[in-house]
């Protein structure tokens, strides 16, 4: 599956080679974590004044400039590996690097860079049993706030 190295980086570690994980599909074809990375924030909403004495609500004639709220990334994780032992050392390995810190997550195909922390996992699913004799599949929805969407990063300081 040499195909999936090098498509995502977390703090410049190649996920696929260090721990078997990857952005996982629930179906040929989907793009739900790109979706969900390229979906535009909600914007900061403009200071308004509000009487009482008036109807709707006071802005200023020129509108400051918009800016972004901070926002949640679910992103769904695979982990494929050849064994049970394999999976579950890959697996714990992978959720103690998330938990690390700050985490720069950079993806070759859409050419970006995103800033964020983990926040827990949503769900949680083995698609192959462990009692099988084949290779061992699960996967997981992660959440991450990013606090700062838009945020320009240099990747070489990422601190």
């Amino acid at each position: 599956m040499k195909i999936l190295e090098g498509l995502l980086t977390i703090n410049g570690v190649d996920i696929y080679k260090e721990y078997n994980a990857f952005l996982a599909e629930d179906s040929a074809g989907a793009h739900t974590n790109y979706d969900e990375l390229l979906k535009v924030p909600a914007m900061k909403a403009y200071t308004a004044v509000s009487y009482r004495e008036e109807n709707g609500e006071r802005l200023p004639d020129s509108l400051p400039e918009p800016h972004y709220e901070a926002r949640d990334v679910t992103l769904q994780f695979g982990i494929l590996t050849d064994t049970k032992e394999e999976w579950y050392q890959k697996f714990a390995a992978f959720q103690a690097f998330l938990k690390s810190g700050w985490l720069v997550f950079s993806l070759l195909e859409l050419e970006t860079t995103y800033r964020m922390y983990f926040k827990g996992c949503t769900t949680h699913q083995m698609v192959t049993p462990f009692n099988l004799g084949g290779r061992i599949y699960g996967k997981m929805k992660m959440k991450f706030r990013e606090p700062n969407p838009c945020q320009t990063i240099d990747p070489l300081n990422i601190d």
